[in-house]
């Protein structure tokens, strides 16, 4: 009994690492399944991606499906201009994660975003798209999207990189005063692409499967 609960849990582990992947990977700042306040999948230079609840005197409301069905992000949640009025100009590093269940191959992203201020690039695992606004004289309060953006992916956990410059309206590199920042945005990958889990949702599914091996057993044991 023992050896075949063991291969049971061993199965269950191969089964859950084996998840069929999702065709179309689509994703919006500001997901937060579980209310925190902060982003589920993105980061900001390596720190939590916090929902903004207080935004900047001229940013569109949002989400709008015509503009874009993501929410602001940021590094803090308060990016009124009362607060952050004094910030000075830096390069933001908005990172998202997923996993490629397929073979590395060439495939296709689409973009829609705001920024505050200027996304001067968009890399995959450190390559660049060429996607950008540099140039354009209002970032912040128009809306851009491209389609078809090609790059190559790779066996799977692959980053997505957006480089946001803060710079008050200038183009970059800046570094003088400037004030608030985020970044909305939804984006597509095409193919079998799935959000990378976090160690507490995996966790979470295998205690489930578990505790449904616990009750198989108990079923058997008491025929």
């Amino acid at each position: 009994m023992r050896k075949t609960i063991g291969i049971a849990i061993v199965a269950l582990a191969m089964a859950l690492a084996a998840a069929p992947a999702q065709a179309d990977l689509i994703y919006y700042t500001g997901t937060d399944a579980n209310n925190d306040g902060i982003d589920d999948a993105f980061t900001v230079n390596g720190n939590p991606a916090y929902l903004v609840t207080k935004t900047a005197n001229g940013w569109p409301v949002l989400p709008n499906p015509s503009i874009t069905l993501g929410k602001y992000i940021s590094w803090a949640a308060d990016q009124s201009n009362a607060t952050q009025g004094s910030q000075t100009g830096q390069l933001f590093t908005y990172a998202f994660s997923f996993n490629w269940a397929g073979l590395p191959l060439t495939t296709t992203f689409d973009f829609r975003w705001l920024s505050d201020d200027y996304l001067s690039d968009v890399l995959l695992n450190g390559t660049s798209l060429g996607v950008n606004n540099l140039g354009q004289p209002s970032p912040w309060t128009q809306s851009y999207a491209v389609n078809g953006v090609s790059g190559t992916v790779q066996s799977g956990i692959n980053t997505i990189e957006f480089l946001i410059w803060n710079t008050g309206g200038q183009q970059p590199p800046y570094y003088g005063q400037s004030g608030p920042t985020g970044m909305a945005a939804d984006f597509t990958v095409h193919g079998e692409a799935t959000t990378v889990p976090e160690p507490a949702s995996s966790m979470a599914l295998l205690a489930m499967g578990l505790a449904g091996l616990a009750c198989w057993r108990a079923r058997q044991q008491s025929r």
